[in-house]
Parts: structure tokens; sequence; C-alpha cells
């Protein structure tokens, strides 16, 4: 990547490195504060209405995700660095808002929570806030997932819960498609030191923030569905290996209640009922 630069703006590569490795940390320490400030109470409250107002999906604090970077073999590493999908990469974990904006991000290990509120007003047995995510992640009394496929199988309640769990989990794959369809850095390895790889991908979180809440104020509900369609399938994300530890009672009880929630008078949506009539999904 670097090379590349250099070579069109007949420069060298160590200043294009400097280059890249200043604006970068500028970017991401002058538009943070703004475009990804460290969550509080208010912020975690305004999500979960977010998310019940637009994917009626009750007391979350957003989806979950992370996916494989891929990188060029960092030199005396050995094989800290290789995945499950057979070569190299660095993870990276974000957790987004019903708005398609990235709200934790960590590069390289697990993201970190800040300020959780405790308890909401919602649903009686599922008032305690929770996040949600997909397989490569456990089921946990704060971390909702969805039924395994047997677990589904002539279980019409469950497979609302997964629908309903689905269709407000997908924002956080289309945040992702986003990314990696605005910033085409993200269609190939990266091929530069750890450190700026961490400070180029930190600058692309802040900057498609800052263009989402663009898009938010100024722009038509047709220029937002366009941009929400793209896709990441030509780009190096891969997505974690699935997770299989075992869980506590507590978590199974907690999406039993969330299950029983979306299948009662005051959980349910209409239109869930139309979708598996057309037998959409499993």
């Amino acid at each position: 990547m670097l090379k590349t630069i250099a070579l069109s703006y007949r420069l060298g590569e160590r200043t294009v490195s400097n280059i890249v490795n200043e604006v970068c940390a500028a970017l991401w320490n002058r538009l943070q504060p703004f475009y990804i400030p460290v969550p509080t109470v208010e912020t975690w409250k305004n999500i979960t209405l977010d998310y019940e107002r637009k994917w009626q999906y009750y007391n979350c604090l957003g989806a979950v995700d992370g996916k494989h970077i891929a990188i060029r073999k960092p030199l005396l590493s050995g094989s800290s660095f290789y995945n499950y999908k057979q070569y190299f990469s660095i993870v990276l974990m974000a957790t987004v808002d019903a708005n398609y904006r990235f709200t934790t991000v960590n590069v390289g290990s697990m993201v970190g929570f800040y300020n959780c509120p405790n308890q909401n007003r919602y649903l009686g047995k599922i008032q305690k806030l929770r996040m949600f995510g997909d397989e490569a992640f456990p089921l946990m009394p704060n971390l909702m997932r969805q039924y395994p496929r047997a677990r589904v199988t002539g279980n019409y309640e469950n497979k609302f819960f997964n629908y309903r769990l689905s269709r407000a989990r997908q924002i956080v794959e289309s945040s992702f498609g986003i990314l990696t369809a605005r910033f085409r850095v993200y269609k190939r390895s990266f091929e530069c030191k750890l450190d700026t790889i961490d400070k180029v991908v930190l600058a692309k979180i802040v900057l498609h923030n800052y263009l989402r809440t663009d898009i938010l104020s100024n722009a038509s509900i047709q220029d937002e569905d366009d941009e929400i369609a793209y896709s990441f399938d030509e780009s190096n994300f891969s997505s974690l290996a699935p997770n299989r530890s075992k869980s506590s009672n507590e978590a199974f009880s907690i999406r039993q209640n969330f299950t029983e929630c979306f299948n009662s008078n005051y959980g349910s949506v209409d239109w869930q009922r139309k979708q598996y009539k057309g037998d959409s999904f499993e």
C-alpha cells in the first residue's frame, strides 16, 4: 500500500509512511471526541430507544461483531497473527448503533464497554440492557445470540426470536459493508507496520461516522438506502470463528424471556407473522 503511494507521487516510502501515520493519528485525535465519544449512560439510553423505534428490538445497547483484516505477516511474529482461515490478520471488534454508526471500536483485542445503565423500563422480565451478536460470541446474560438450527426446526416461537434478532443484527454487518465499500484500502492486504495499520483502521472508522452523521442530517431516505446496499464480498474482511463454549442457565433463561416477549401481544409485531407465512426465514 505505502509503496504504491510512494511510486505514484515520487516520494520516499519512509516519507509516505510518516505522512500516513501523522494524518491518520490527527484524524482520530481531532474527530474521535465528536464522532466516537466515550459512551455515557445517556448515550446508551438513546441507542436503546433507536433500536426499539427502528428495529423493534427491546433493551438493546447495540450489535457487536468482529472481522479479520488481512495483513502481511509481521516480522518475528511466528503464528501469532495466523487465523483459522489460514492467513495472517488482525481483529477489528466494534459495536454499532441503530443508525449504522460505530459506538465502540478496538483493533487487535476485545472491545471494552463503558458506563452501561443497568436497568430500563421495558417489558418486565427483560429489563436489563444487553447486546447481541452472531455465533462468534457465546450466549451470555448480557449478550444474546440466535438459537441453533436444531432448536428452530418446527419451533415457531424460536423462529420468531431468530428473525427479530437477525433483523436487528444486520445493522452491524451493513456497517462493515459500508465501511469497506467506501474505503478501498480494505480491498487488499495491509503491508505496513502494525502500529500504522491500527492508525489507518481507526481513522477510517471515525471518518465513516463523520460521513454517516452528515447523511443522517442532510441526505434523503433514498440516498441512505443506496449506501446501505453496499456489500463487502470483495473485501479482505472475514468473520470470526464460531464460539462453541457452554452458556449458563441464566443466559438460557434470559433468551427464553426474549422469545416469550417477541411472541406475546405486547412484544410482537404484525409483520413478523406475515414474514413467517411467506416462509422467508428459518
